[in-house]
């Protein structure tokens, strides 16, 4: 009791002198170490560090939707604050579903249809390797709702204006639903990456040639060959 009286005291000045720098504009490094004190907190491993722990991510958000208006700037924050959460092992599932759902939602809302392509397909990352404590330390593996940010990820990609922007962002998505995949997310099927192929490969020749597109055609080349030799998939053109 004296050692979690002790910690909580402690997170408590924590909270008390990041505020301070929340005060003084210091936005940056504000977010960065709420997130820092948040994995510490949350390795803690007691109700009280939870509560804290929290708070610390919630401040994180505030300082992300009042004080980042800058659109690369906004993606780093919220990758960031996804990335941390991930990490996290011992929220109760009361508190990490109203995070998680937190994250999904501000990644829609991103200004850029790129960025919300990419931090909405990040947000996958928290429902096949997120953890909390009702999993008891073991990875949450929801694939449906892994899927279903895939998949939404893919509908926001569609909606990219530049050919070039779109085409290299359904390379990425090809590679992380082969990253899940790889990772036992069984319930990836070769006709939803098949779909994927024949979308690139529909639109892969109306790109104008320059250097980022043979990067692109390139990094597609390599994502086929490396399907093909892992997992024994074949994509023949028509």
């Amino acid at each position: 009791a004296v050692v979690s009286t002790q910690s909580t005291g402690i997170l408590q000045y924590i909270n008390s002198l990041l505020s301070a720098l929340v005060k003084a504009e210091y936005w940056d490094l504000a977010l960065r170490l709420f997130l820092q004190s948040a994995l510490i907190c949350d390795l803690m491993g007691i109700q009280t560090a939870e509560t804290i722990a929290y708070e610390f991510v919630s401040r994180a958000f505030a300082i992300y939707e009042e004080e980042v208006s800058d659109s690369k700037a906004q993606l780093v924050a919220i990758s960031l604050i996804i990335a941390t959460f991930e990490r996290t092992i011992n929220f109760s599932e009361e508190n990490h579903e109203p995070l998680r759902s937190q994250c999904l939602r501000a990644s829609s809302k991103l200004l850029k249809k790129p960025d919300q392509c990419r931090a909405v397909s990040l947000c996958a990352h928290i429902y096949w390797s997120g953890k909390n404590r009702e999993n008891e330390g073991s990875a949450m593996r929801e694939t449906k709702r892994v899927l279903d940010s895939m998949k939404k990820a893919v509908r926001i990609s569609n909606q990219c204006m530049e050919p070039s922007v779109q085409v290299q962002l359904f390379v990425e998505l090809l590679n992380k639903y082969i990253y899940f995949l790889d990772n036992g997310c069984t319930d990836v099927t070769q006709a939803m990456i098949s779909q994927l192929v024949g979308k690139i490969r529909d639109d892969m020749p109306g790109l104008e040639a320059s250097e980022a597109t043979n990067q692109i055609v390139q990094h597609f080349n390599s994502t086929l060959a490396y399907i093909k030799s892992k997992h024994g998939m074949s994509f023949p053109t028509s």
